[in-house]
């Protein structure tokens, strides 16, 4: 995905209410945030060709607008009634409780966008008589989808638990479920409305106009969840559903009442293209007191703030005017992004079989990671879109292409309504693996609608190893035998990948792919095998190597190493960095990064005084959390244990190894005075090695070179600040 919203971490966004708020109006008033100008700008900046032709389509569309307005002008308003539109309305409620907006809310919103479009708002009586002929009655309506893409039953609202915000523009990432956000529904078919959080909380919502060459997933309306519908979560003076209907004008090619600027430029040249809409100088906010006039239109009745296109509160709008239902219906007929919507079947009920069962989603196991199990327990999630209850049904677990496990679920689970069901145990082995369940015999016939009956998944299972483990993904195997891979999304894509050509040595890594998927909180995990340890051990480390670049100034990937001395049951963080403590590469990037062999730095971590001498056995799981970063990248990870001699730590020190042919080694353990000299003197008692130290009290390796002496019996004198000490050893060739 283009990763321009992390601009805005750089380039502070100069929104129209922003603006205005600051320039000319009282800030104790709380303004609009439609952002619709701003994305609009935004896209034009970044393609200046695509203004030209936007401005293009939109004179085209102007002259066939005028026409029909032309024509229009003299007929009676019973003569002027088209065909009523009815366009099937998907609402996604992306939130990290999306409970908060409930059914009735959403109801509460189609129940407005109903009545404004149609004119029946019962609060048209504040219609100033000045306008009262101007009132105007749009054909459209809006309904909750009853259909989805595929055909299935739908309710017209799905739900997905998420923490991403919307960054409003292209590649908003609540569009885009590789963003952590959801994928529109077929936009030919269906208006889709995101419900979210903004990332700015004075954003209400916006949307693209026609005429665009945006991609198709852009489509739609975003908003914030408490300028939506009426009840629940929507917040005053927001809460009348007029965000929705202010931005659904803009889908349906309606300016802002004032014109096409953000509402920061004073100007009577600008105009929104309607001819019984009064010439207005600049945005209202609030709730003014009719009339109003300006330096466009001084005289009364002034100009028309409660429409729908300005910006003042929601109990303060009322109105559209003849001219932008016109505008409306026009463009409907005009644009090929809006043309479709007008013979979508989404708003009719699709015939219902006696027995048919949706399978949604395989509930467990599902992109996980299972360490050290033997077996699992799966578990589906499935809808009866029949018209009977269901009562039975059976549940079909495939691991690896292997034969099915098959068990029957006795249920009571009425039409339309969903509910998760478990197979019997399936075993599984440490590895790897793919999982189909699927379901048959519904109510003990066969299901009548088959294609929507199964779903897939991957899983992992950790195993068994022992120490030293040493791993540079060099196998081509991913996960290495043994490991385990899964994310905390539902894109299965964000695991951790191997990649080829891109190491600290060898010539493959593991990377943790933060550049293409944008899923703000999300973690991409490898967990390692559970490893055996020896209890008597005196040190547990890992090491490994990492590379990592920062996106932007903002962006704070972080990686986190854990252990586990249950086999994954519980993990304990050992390490952390983020930010700028992680990166390797010392600039920012917002390419997609790829280390250079300069970039790779290794890291250490003791994991001795949790582990060591406690617990035989021990996980470790690489955890890297995603914050709108770049790709970060391990390898050569090596996990191992120490076990000293035990005269090593009953004398404090040793010589090794004894005897020797020439290498020999002095190591301590810890040592409490400070090493002066050692000197090494034959059986004879001539000195044939020495040597002198300044700072040599906690060296736990010291080297004493006797390849050039002869075979024989040899005395090494170790002298300390408070003592002398002499041990025997034995030269052999």
């Amino acid at each position: 995905m283009n990763r321009t919203f992390i601009l805005r971490y750089i380039i502070p966004l100069l929104f129209c209410f922003g603006w205005y708020a600051a320039s000319s109006q009282d800030n104790s008033i709380r303004y609009r945030g439609c952002v619709t100008g701003d994305v609009m700008e935004k896209y034009f900046q970044k393609h200046p060709q695509e203004k030209i032709a936007f401005e293009k389509r939109q004179q085209d569309f102007q002259k066939k607008y005028e026409l029909v307005r032309k024509q229009r002008q003299g007929l009676q308003a019973q003569q002027r009634v088209n065909a009523t539109v009815t366009i099937p309305v998907i609402v996604h409620i992306l939130m990290e409780d999306p409970s908060q907006v409930t059914d009735d809310q959403v109801q509460s919103q189609l129940d407005v966008l109903n009545a404004d479009y149609a004119g029946l708002n019962a609060d048209s009586v504040n219609i100033p008589a000045a306008f009262k002929s101007r009132f105007g009655k749009s054909e459209l309506r809006f309904c909750l989808a009853q259909r989805t893409p595929q055909g299935a039953p739908a309710t017209g609202i799905e739900r997905i638990t998420s923490v991403t915000k919307s960054l409003p523009g292209e590649n908003d990432p609540v569009k885009y479920s590789a963003m952590g956000g959801v994928d529109a529904w077929d936009v030919n078919k269906y208006l889709n409305i995101w419900v979210c959080e903004m990332d700015d909380e004075n954003d209400l919502g916006y949307t693209f106009m026609p005429g665009l060459g945006i991609a198709a997933g852009e489509r739609g309306f975003v908003t914030a969840y408490h300028a939506f519908g009426t009840i629940g979560s929507a917040r005053a003076p927001f809460n009348k559903g007029r965000t929705a209907t202010h931005e659904i004008g803009h889908f349906f090619n309606l300016s802002h009442i004032w014109g096409a600027n953000s509402c920061n430029v004073e100007s009577c040249s600008d105009s929104d293209n309607v001819d019984d809409t009064p010439n207005q100088y600049v945005c209202f906010f609030g709730t003014p007191e009719y009339p109003k006039t300006d330096n466009c239109t001084a005289a009364a009745p002034g100009v028309m703030f409660m429409n729908y296109m300005d910006y003042v509160d929601d109990a303060a709008m009322c109105l559209f005017t003849i001219g932008q239902t016109d505008r409306m219906a026009s463009a409907m007929n005009s644009f090929a992004e809006l043309t479709p919507l007008l013979s979508s079947n989404g708003c009719v009920p699709p015939l219902l079989y006696s027995n048919d069962v949706e399978v949604q989603r395989i509930a467990s196991p599902d992109n996980i990671i299972l360490n050290c199990a033997t077996s699992f327990t799966p578990q589906l999630h499935i809808k009866n879109i029949g018209s009977a209850t269901l009562t039975s049904v059976n549940i079909n677990t495939v691991v690896d292409g292997q034969a099915p496990s098959v068990k029957t679920v006795t249920l009571s689970l009425p039409s339309l309504q969903t509910t998760t069901i478990s197979g019997d145990a399936v075993a599984v082995s440490a590895g790897h693996h793919s999982i189909k369940i699927y379901t048959t015999l519904p109510n003990g016939s066969a299901d009548q609608f088959v294609a929507n009956d199964t779903a897939t998944s991957i899983f992992s299972v950790t195993g068994n190893a022992g120490t030293p483990l040493s791993e540079g993904f060099e196998s081509t195997a991913m996960p290495p035998q043994d490991w385990g891979i899964g994310n905390t999304s539902d894109i299965k894509e964000y695991n951790p990948v191997r990649v080829t050509g891109v190491s600290h040595s060898g010539n493959a890594s593991v990377k943790f792919d933060n550049y293409h998927y944008q899923l703000f909180g999300k973690n991409a995990i490898l967990n390692s095998p559970e490893l055996a340890i020896p209890i008597a051990a005196d040190s547990v480390k890992v090491t490994f190597w990492r590379a990592a670049a920062k996106a932007s100034l903002a962006s704070n990937d972080s990686l986190v190493v854990e252990y586990s001395t249950d086999c994954g049951q519980t993990f304990v963080a050992a390490y952390k960095k983020g930010g700028n403590d992680l990166k390797t590469k010392a600039d920012n990037t917002s390419a997609d990064y790829v280390p250079a062999a300069s970039e790779w730095v290794a890291d250490t971590l003791d994991l001795s005084p949790y582990i060591a001498g406690k617990f035989d056995k021990v996980m470790v799981r690489f955890r890297i959390i995603n914050g709108y970063g770049n790709n970060v990248y391990l390898d050569d990870i090596r996990i191992y244990s120490v076990t000293l001699p035990p005269a090593l730590k009953q004398k404090g020190y040793i010589l090794t190894p004894n005897p020797t042919t020439g290498s020999l080694v002095l190591q301590h353990y810890n040592a409490s005075t400070p090493l002066k000299a050692i000197a090494v003197f034959s059986s004879i008692g001539q000195m044939v090695w020495k040597a002198e130290y300044e700072n040599a009290g906690t060296s736990n390796y010291i080297s004493i070179n006797l390849r050039n002496v002869s075979r024989g019996i040899y005395f090494v004198k170790l002298v300390y600040s408070d003592k002398t000490i002499v041990e025997k050893i034995l030269k052999i060739d």
